[in-house]
């Protein structure tokens, strides 16, 4: 069974924002991940030479490659997802099976598709998202967005969350979890203490904080609409969100919930978490050199990524790490300080490579990363370009991403696979 790959920016018409509030994180997640964005009226739709041509009431912002979602059409053949083929200010155009009669008939509408995941529990700014493909294990990725008891609101913003492999209902968890410690079972989601003292979460989700790292949580984030670019399919996606705007340095930082590729037969815990790991009072300054951006970016590194277990299925969470190119090559960034320039000298190219998973204290290589690639080129391309024709990766298309490397902005680049499908 494949999946289609698709990706969502704050810039995409209708697209929801990630500002200076509480709830941003669970708007976002609800539109990209089940409900989709950018409902409009459809005002025709044809149909000539296995193309459909949609009009589309006070115009559009569409782009060609882009998928969307159509409603509401009484001749099958012209609904369901579809991939933008050609656009103009009012119309797009899309391939349609069949033979259907034009125009179309019956109250059309026409959204971005989005990544076909469940929302299983839901309440307030609390979620619970997995999902329905049938080759998933449908691990569970709860998600509380809400402002906890004790935490002043002016303080930055995050969501909590974790991981868990059953669930009945948004507060009760069945099976096993991550991140977990059986000495502190509610450590990620009860706060404890008041104002600066308070302990809020363990792995979060950070989308609006204070730029210098000498500040703690209870500096006041400044107020604009953030950066952010979230890619997937409907078994997994990264999101890849500015937090800081970092003395004027653009970057984001990186976090994920998705399947990979297991190397293990049947693994029933082939799903990963990646986080900002912080358990500390909210007046403690992150620092020089903290785990800001997670290292989502650097190899090796074991901070803020989490299975439910490792390869033997028993004991508790375990610790992955990326592995890109060898298991020996010490700590790396994709896409800075490389030595390797861009273009490629030897074959004028841009050098990708799958980015494997490493579990912690020696336990072993336990898979595959879907749809990420490390970049091996020192500081190619600008944010958010679409690439293709890469040695190695045929008929493939790869959007390339800009992270934050440390607390002083320093970027990095990584590359995302949008072409698909991922498995």
């Amino acid at each position: 069974m494949t999946s289609t790959v698709k990706y969502f920016t704050n810039v995409m018409q209708g697209a929801p924002q990630l500002y200076n509030d509480f709830g941003c994180m669970t708007k976002l997640l609800d539109a990209c991940l089940v409900d989709g964005f950018n409902l409009r009226q459809v005002q025709t739709l044809t149909y000539a030479d296995g193309v459909a041509t949609c009009t589309v009431v006070g115009g559009h912002q569409y782009k060609v490659g882009q998928w969307l979602l159509v409603e509401g059409v009484e001749q099958p053949e012209y609904e369901g997802e579809i991939q933008v083929r050609s656009v103009t200010t009012n119309t797009f155009t899309y391939v349609v099976t069949g033979n259907p009669t034009s125009p179309a008939l019956g109250t059309i509408t026409v959204k971005v598709a989005p990544l076909g995941f469940e929302r299983r529990f839901s309440e307030g700014s609390k979620r619970a998202y997995r999902s329905v493909n049938p080759l998933s294990k449908g691990i569970f990725l709860r998600v509380d967005d809400g402002l906890a008891p004790g935490y002043d609101p002016v303080y930055a913003k995050k969501a909590k969350v974790g991981m868990a492999q059953g669930m009945t209902d948004i507060n009760t968890v069945e099976g096993i979890e991550a991140p977990f410690d059986p000495l502190n079972p509610y450590q990620n989601w009860v706060p404890t203490g008041s104002g600066g003292g308070i302990y809020d979460g363990w792995y979060k989700w950070y989308y609006a904080k204070k730029g210098n790292p000498w500040e703690g949580d209870t500096s006041g984030p400044q107020e604009y609409n953030r950066p952010w670019v979230l890619v997937g399919d409907d078994r997994g996606f990264y999101l890849f969100n500015e937090i800081q705007n970092d003395n004027g340095h653009a970057g984001r930082i990186g976090y994920c919930f998705t399947d990979f590729e297991s190397y293990r037969q049947s693994d029933p815990y082939n799903t990963m978490l990646a986080a900002t790991t912080w358990y500390s009072p909210a007046s403690t300054a992150w620092g020089w050199g903290s785990d800001v951006n997670n290292w989502f970016n650097r190899s090796l590194d074991y901070t803020g990524k989490i299975l439910l277990r490792d390869h033997t299925l028993l004991g508790g969470n375990q610790s992955v790490g990326f592995a890109p190119l060898n298991t020996n090559n010490g700590q790396t960034i994709s896409g800075r300080a490389t030595g390797i320039p861009f273009p490629n000298p030897v074959d004028y190219s841009l050098i990708l490579h799958p980015v494997h998973l490493m579990q912690a204290s020696a336990k072993g290589l336990r898979g595959k990363m879907p749809g990420l690639m490390w970049v091996h080129n020192d500081n190619p391309l600008q944010d958010l370009e679409v690439v293709s024709n890469v040695v190695g990766y045929p008929g493939r298309k790869f959007l390339m991403v800009r992270m934050n490397y440390n607390n002083e902005g320093a970027c990095s680049v990584m590359a995302m696979d949008i072409t698909g499908p991922w498995w």
